[in-house]
């Protein structure tokens, strides 16, 4: 994955950006209402933007289709009320056609608009049977071309218009969200900025979210029509359903924030909030492109595409990656036998030691660690690329996780001693490692935590207990957070330590969860570490949660879980059913599906996002919390509506993709609240994300 726009795209968005962030271009969309304004569009068209996808013989900028959806978004930013979307679509078509009718509308496309919908003053492309046709505005039609090139050609326009309205909505949908962060700063209601209650910050963090995941799927679709991919076609319905259901309910929510001032004309947002619902339902409920997405991914039906051009961005994995994951996929096929498969689970209870060790020997079981440490220095997205091969096995990596970060927070933060001592046995997976944050009285609030460690010579005596304590009863390390400045800040007072988990004190009893899968509450009585088992300085344990959450917050290990739902759930589509019929040939159950398949290609992106974002320090602090909270809510939802769907077979499975389904619907509420509640990651999007005051 690469998210870097080239500086061809930068130069454009740019270009873009001001010209559409002025004030005059407000101004117009309140002027004109429903109407063009027409010296917009001119200068608009003046700027190279309208006709930028015909070649440059025709006029045109030979661009491609990235550089297309840029330019809309930052058309959507500013409310701009002209056809902008339509008119690009369809100057790519005339473009595209050298008939001289054609020519002579893409150059008359510079004066006044030309699009698909009819529009004041302007030029309509019409398709009757396989014939193109040129409406004006007194009613009169023109044959621009036929055949049945033109027809396919005017379904790619077609297809390439949603996508540029599906930009646009993104635009505007994050403006409006903005102007609403800005209003709930500034105004104060019992003393305080409404931005810091939850009932305000909460759902912009999630509008926002929704939003950043629309740009991410229009990229994702653009990148996959570029490089052919078979579900391009699906994806463009999808991508139009989600922006044209999240960008309204961003608005409405934006405009809420306002209060009473929201409905008055003298504000702006509901400017946006009238062009987002015309844009939002031009083509009609939004609900009928999941049927479109359904029919095209599993009901047989095909979709022309427009040429892409080069999308610049990379959506996908590399060759190495795509390597990698093949030879993840053979060591698995020879190693995980009929008797492996019977004990495999998703769980903790899924793990077995015989396979662990097997892959510890191969450098599979921590392949981006150094070489020095046993692993092959392999890249962060080499490592999610593994993930999802061991997710085909169904085999769980939760304790492969949970020692991951231990031995990382090691390696950077303990001393050569400590190194020497632990990361061997990690290494030649002979030992595990858990985690100790949470406590029963803090919950998500680990700094919160009454864990005490004493100083007594060169030992610490630790004192406390710790709640879901998972995998501790296999576990041979925790790393754990104790206070050891009672006195100072609650973020101050801290300390990390990584040590045995058998010491004497330690008491482990099990906590058994609906989700059939054993966590533990476990208990410390003054238990003595030595010193040689501390991370980092004393009372600086923030230093070393930081670099452990950017670990935890990504998403990845959770989202895995999405692809095997997905699969189940198409699985049981597919299946003929006690009535002789298969559910897969009902386009509802199709449409229900391709919902759940445009969460989990969001919730991918975001996931991919986080491992790109760190390896190309992009990072930043919202960029973790929106992959968590989004990947497990959406999950829970799906895993929610999907067993509702095979309902009430469902209830008690008879079938391997039932029982799937099923243990996804109790385990999906797990998800929410592991590392970190969604209400916490929330907090910290509105915050770092939106610039809202801390809740």
């Amino acid at each position: 994955m690469n998210l870097d726009l080239n500086e061809q795209q930068e130069m454009m968005q740019d270009a873009a950006r001001r010209f559409f962030d002025r004030d005059e271009v407000v101004q117009a969309a309140r002027v004109a209402g429903e109407a063009t304004d027409t010296a917009l569009w001119r200068d608009a068209a003046e700027m190279g933007f309208v006709t930028m996808r015909a070649a440059e013989d025709k006029g045109g900028l030979g661009m491609g289709l990235m550089e297309a959806a840029l330019i809309c978004e930052a058309a959507g930013r500013g409310a701009a009320p002209i056809p902008i979307a339509d008119g690009i679509a369809a100057c790519t078509l005339l473009g595209g056609l050298e008939d001289g009718a054609a020519t002579a509308l893409l150059g008359e496309a510079m004066t006044r608009p030309v699009g698909f919908d009819a529009v004041v003053d302007g030029t309509q492309l019409v398709l009757d049977g396989d014939s193109l046709h040129a409406i004006a505005t007194d009613g009169s039609r023109t044959m621009i071309a036929s055949g049945n090139a033109v027809a396919e050609m005017f379904e790619a326009a077609l297809n390439e218009r949603a996508l540029l309205r599906a930009a646009w909505l993104i635009g505007a949908g994050t403006r409006a969200v903005e102007m609403a962060a800005a209003y709930a700063t500034e105004r104060k209601q019992f003393n305080q900025p409404i931005g810091a209650f939850q009932g305000v910050a909460f759902p912009l963090a999630d509008s926002f979210t929704d939003m950043e995941g629309a740009r991410l799927l229009v990229w994702r679709t653009i990148w996959g029509i570029a490089e052919g991919q078979k579900d391009a076609g699906a994806l463009i319905a999808l991508a139009d359903w989600w922006t044209a259901t999240t960008a309204r309910a961003a608005v409405r929510r934006s405009l809420r924030v306002f209060g009473g001032y929201g409905l008055s004309v003298e504000y702006g947002i509901h400017l946006y909030f009238l062009s987002i619902n015309r844009v939002a339902l031009a083509a009609g409920d939004p609900e009928g492109r999941l049927i479109d997405a359904g029919d095209r991914l599993w009901g047989g039906a095909s979709a022309a595409l427009p040429d892409a051009g080069e999308p610049g961005v990379e959506m996908g994995f590399t060759s190495e990656e795509e390597s990698f994951a093949a030879e993840v996929r053979r060591f698995l096929e020879v190693n995980v036998t009929d008797d492996i498969r019977a004990k495999a689970k998703a769980s903790t209870d899924g793990h077995i030691p015989e396979l662990h060790v097997k892959l510890a020997a191969a450098g599979l079981a921590y392949p981006d660690w150094p070489a020095e440490w046993g692993g092959q220095g392999r890249s962060p997205m080499e490592v999610t690329a593994l993930g999802r091969v061991f997710e085909e096995f169904g085999l769980s990596r939760i304790p492969i996780g949970c020692t991951n970060m231990g031995a990382r927070m090691t390696m950077k933060f303990g001393s050569p001693e400590l190194k020497a001592e632990v990361l061997p046995r990690l290494a030649d997976g002979s030992a595990l490692a858990c985690l100790g944050f949470t406590e029963p009285g803090s919950g998500s609030d680990m700094y919160a935590a009454r864990t005490r460690a004493t100083r007594d010579g060169d030992d610490w005596i630790i004192s406390g207990q710790k709640m879901f304590t998972t995998i501790a009863h296999i576990s041979d390390y925790i790393l754990m957070l104790a206070r050891t400045d009672p006195d100072a800040p609650k973020h101050k007072g801290i300390t990390i330590f990584f040590f045995p988990l058998r010491l004497p004190g330690i008491t482990i009893q099990p906590v058994n969860t609906v989700q059939e899968e054993r966590t533990n509450i476990t208990f410390y009585d003054d238990v003595r570490v030595p010193d040689r088992y501390r991370l980092g300085e004393v009372n600086g344990g923030l230093k070393v949660m930081a670099a452990a959450m950017e670990i935890e917050h990504g998403g990845e290990g959770y989202h895995i879980y999405h692809h095997s739902l997905m699969r189940a759930a198409v699985e049981w589509a597919r299946a003929t059913d006690a009535s002789g019929n298969r559910p897969i040939e009902n386009p509802a159950v199709r449409a229900r599906l391709a919902k759940a398949r445009a969460h989990m290609e969001i919730a991918d992106l975001f996931c991919r996002r986080v491992t790109w974002a760190i390896g190309a320090d992009r990072m930043t602090r919202a960029i973790g919390p929106m992959a968590k909270m989004f990947t497990t809510d959406i999950y829970m939802e799906d895993a929610g509506d999907l067993v509702a769907l095979t309902a009430p077979a469902s209830l008690k499975p008879a079938t391997p993709a039932l029982s799937v389904i099923e243990e996804s619907y109790r385990q999906s509420l797990g998800q929410t609240i592991y590392g970190g509640t969604s209400e916490v990651h929330r907090g910290i999007i509105a915050q770092h994300g939106l610039g809202l005051p801390r809740a």
